[in-house]
């Protein structure tokens, strides 16, 4: 009996031992139902990609771009050297493509009144080429703004005090000298020779001066004894240097007048007693016609014009031409220097500056002697080229263009302008020399 309960017990335990287990199997089986879909999934370990050799130092920077800066420039140039300086600024703005340079010419006849007016009304370009005499003027009058951050390096100590005095004013400087061309005379050398002697040396006496304007006055041929622009005071200031072997930028600061007893009178009056034989001119091509034609014996002329006119190959029955410079031996002449200024109401210095400065270096300076005859304005140069040290012999001395004008004030444009009108007078016979010392007196 009791083996018979035994025996049916064994087999209820291992029933229930069965359905258990398939149980267990049944969850398994459902376990790997579930995560099976799991099993695919990527890794999320990233992948690891190798650089070519040539990448491997290789610095990925970010892609930045420039603020550009944009620049009007006005000039008051003559067509071939307008031409040069746009070549010039093409080449600056290859080499600097965040500055956009627009170049621009204007009547050079006009130039002061139209910087003037635009300077007036708050509307002048970003760089103009001003005449040194009117920096001061234009500077006191709140229209530019210094330029001393664009003379680069040793710049400024290279500039000549002839020059740069004009473009100081009250502890600044207000221009960049870009060159200068000072008057010059030429002189008819076989003409010359022929009325005062093969022994005549350079420049002439005051005294010369009359013999050979009397002589002018009695030759048969139709000769002037010079030939000067009637319009620019300046070729008069020069003619006055040259006759009377004395600076003339100081008659404005004699204490005395300096029309009366003195050797400028006598050039005055020679000017007036001789003004029939006189080739007024106005214009420098003028001078430069009558000289290739032997119609005067000397003409005045600025230097670039007048190298130009001396070098030309010439035929035999040419005249034969020579430049006389002896007169620069004075401690003072007119450069009749420009310079780049920048107006006040620009909003491009920093780009100002930079354009100023690339065109004054020296490479752009002997580029416009090479194809100007324009002088540099930089003292080294002088000394690394054989032409300029013959022209300015005595450039470390007391001599110009070492020494500084005697006034340079902003009424210089004024000055000049009032001299300007009583020479064209007097060129024209309208004045005589004792109506211009009464109205000099006025000035």
């Amino acid at each position: 009996m009791n083996k018979a309960i035994l025996n049916v017990t064994m087999k209820k335990v291992k029933a229930v031992a069965r359905r258990k287990s398939a149980l267990v199997f049944l969850l398994l089986c459902i376990m790997v139902i579930l995560l099976s879909p799991w099993a695919d999934a990527p890794s999320p370990s990233s992948t690891v990609i190798p650089l070519a050799d040539d990448e491997s130092l290789a610095i990925v920077e970010p892609v930045t771009s420039k603020e550009i800066s944009r620049l009007a420039v006005e000039v008051a140039l003559p067509e071939r050297e307008y031409q040069l300086l746009t070549e010039q600024n093409d080449q600056f703005m290859l080499s600097h493509p965040d500055i956009i340079v627009e170049l621009r010419r204007i009547d050079p006849e006009q130039a002061y009144s139209t910087f003037k007016r635009s300077s007036e009304m708050g509307e002048s370009a970003d760089i103009m080429l001003l005449s040194n005499d009117w920096v001061k003027e234009f500077a006191s009058s709140g229209y530019l703004l210094p330029t001393d951050a664009a003379f680069v390096g040793k710049a400024l100590a290279e500039q000549f005090d002839a020059i740069v005095a004009p473009l100081k004013w009250n502890g600044y400087t207000w221009g960049v000298p870009r060159e200068m061309d000072p008057f010059v005379m030429v002189w008819n050398k076989g003409k010359l020779h022929e009325w005062l002697g093969e022994d005549v040396t350079l420049p002439l006496t005051i005294e010369q001066w009359f013999t050979l304007a009397n002589m002018s006055s009695e030759h048969a041929e139709a000769m002037s004894w010079l030939s000067i622009d009637r319009k620019d005071p300046l070729a008069l200031l020069a003619w006055l240097e040259n006759a009377t072997d004395e600076r003339s930028d100081g008659l404005w600061e004699k204490e005395d007048e300096p029309w009366t007893g003195s050797l400028h009178e006598q050039a005055l009056m020679l000017l007036q007693q001789h003004r029939a034989t006189l080739n007024v001119t106005t214009s420098s091509s003028d001078t430069i016609l009558a000289l290739k034609q032997g119609t005067t014996i000397a003409g005045l002329l600025p230097y670039s014009e007048a190298s130009a006119v001396v070098e030309e190959p010439r035929l035999g029955s040419d005249p034969n031409l020579e430049l006389d410079h002896l007169t620069w031996r004075l401690p003072y002449v007119s450069p009749r220097a420009n310079c780049f200024a920048i107006s006040s109401s620009t909003d491009a210095e920093e780009a100002a500056y930079v354009w100023i400065s690339e065109m004054t270096d020296d490479q752009s300076q002997l580029r416009q002697l090479d194809e100007l005859n324009k002088l540099p304005v930089y003292r080294s140069l002088y000394d690394s080229d054989r032409k300029l040290s013959n022209l300015l012999p005595g450039r470390t001395g007391q001599t110009f263009p070492n020494q500084a004008p005697l006034h340079t004030g902003p009424d210089q444009v004024a000055r000049l302008a009032r001299l300007s009108n009583l020479w064209s007078r007097l060129a024209a016979g309208q004045v005589t020399v004792a109506e211009w010392r009464e109205e000099w007196q006025t000035h």
